[in-house]
């Protein structure tokens, strides 16, 4: 009866230490760069066209205009992705724009909230690719899992650049 009950206090204590993390954690910030052989001009197109992103940003396959025109601040999209088996969609509001050398969106679903700013800097045929997220949780318990697993999250983010930079080198080639 002893061990009952020290194990139950011990995975209440471990329950709500975990719970405490997405009260005191609400969001984390993390940035990416990757420097790519190519003009700004063309970096910041490659990344802004819809009909590119499949050939970078994993598992993407279509998305679909809510309101706002494309490339528009307020512009409000469905992205659509499928990996393995499993479909989900994620809503991206473009909230600044600026041709070139800047673009700000949101990213919604049902479990997190996201906003990515992506500079890009550079001249001539060098462009330095600066990106700077956050992300909060929907509800404390995503909030500590997304906290836990922010690291993990960063690095997934470079493997997208990293695509990024490969498809956009390899079609100026």
């Amino acid at each position: 009866m002893r061990f009952v009950k020290f194990t139950l206090i011990g995975l209440v204590s471990i329950t709500l230490a975990f719970l405490s993390l997405g009260f005191f954690h609400q969001s984390f910030e993390f940035q990416n760069e990757i420097e790519i052989q190519v003009s700004p001009d063309i970096a910041f197109a490659f990344f802004t066209d819809e009909d590119q992103k499949s050939k970078w940003l994993s598992g993407f396959y279509d998305s679909e205009t809510i309101s706002g025109q494309a490339l528009q601040k307020g512009h409000r999209k469905v992205l659509k992705f499928k990996q393995e088996e499993q479909s989900y969609e994620m809503v991206e509001e473009l909230r600044e724009i600026l041709a070139d050398e800047k673009i700000v969106f949101q990213v919604e679903t049902d479990l997190f909230v996201r906003v990515n700013e992506v500079y890009f800097m550079g001249k001539n045929d060098q462009t330095l690719i600066k990106s700077s997220s956050s992300i909060e949780g929907s509800t404390f318990l995503y909030r500590a899992m997304f906290y836990l697993l922010k690291n993990s999250i960063k690095q997934q983010t470079q493997l997208q650049y990293k695509a990024l930079k490969q498809a956009i080198e390899h079609k100026e080639n």
